[in-house]
């Protein structure tokens, strides 16, 4: 069951990544907000593409385990980038920019905070509440899924001997690709082009079967 879900699941996927790294490639090509913040933001959301297309790539090639284990820094680096968007970092900034040369020492001193404080921090910011909510509930529903894939936890472990299950891995791949639909959202805004995000709607659209079912 879900074999063949799966087997027309995967193409769609390369597919839908294609389109991200062309709108990516051609974001790159703004000038984009000029506080460090915004392109720290911004950095954070490359980081997460990466780290998505990793993930779909080594599902794709057979390493179910090692894919799945990036879906945590996939969607933290996600919040990461909110959270320099959104909530009061300035202190952070401050400590950054007076740094110098940043090594191991100093960059330990500049640790951002947990992503469970970074959402609660989140929570009192002028985040969009639309996009926080799914953050949360991302969080919610995937978290201990999610420490047994980075962590090689009894999830991993026993999947990994007997067989991943291919709804698993169905819905895991759809969960991954609204992660990076929500990073593609944020890398646009982060233009200042309100015609960025255009590309991004029409994804929705065009990539619809990529991506979780969402019940009013």
């Amino acid at each position: 069951m879900y074999k063949k879900e799966l087997e027309t699941l995967l193409p769609r996927c390369f597919e839908m990544y294609d389109f991200m790294a062309e709108h990516i490639n051609h974001l790159q090509h703004y000038e984009l907000l000029p506080d460090l913040k915004f392109r720290m933001a911004f950095q954070s959301g490359i980081l997460s593409f990466e780290h998505g297309l990793a993930t779909l790539k080594l599902i794709a090639d057979g390493f179910v385990s090692s894919g799945l284990a990036l879906m945590r820094p996939q969607y933290e680096s996600l919040v990461r980038g909110f959270w320099f968007m959104h909530a009061d970092t300035d202190n952070w900034i401050a400590k950054l920019r007076t740094a110098g040369q940043v090594g191991p020492n100093e960059l330990s001193k500049l640790e951002t905070p947990m992503i469970s404080d970074m959402l609660k921090l989140l929570d009192q910011s002028d985040a969009p509440n639309h996009i926080l909510k799914q953050l949360q509930d991302f969080k919610a529903i995937s978290n201990s899924t999610l420490n047994s894939f980075t962590h090689c936890g009894l999830i991993a472990l026993v999947n990994n001997g007997m067989g991943y299950d291919q709804k698993l891995i169905y819905d895991a791949l759809r969960n991954c690709n609204a992660v990076a639909a929500i990073n593609l959202q944020m890398l646009s805004i982060l233009t200042g082009d309100e015609e960025a995000i255009t590309p991004v709607r029409n994804m929705h659209h065009q990539f619809h079967d990529c991506l979780p079912i969402v019940h009013a």
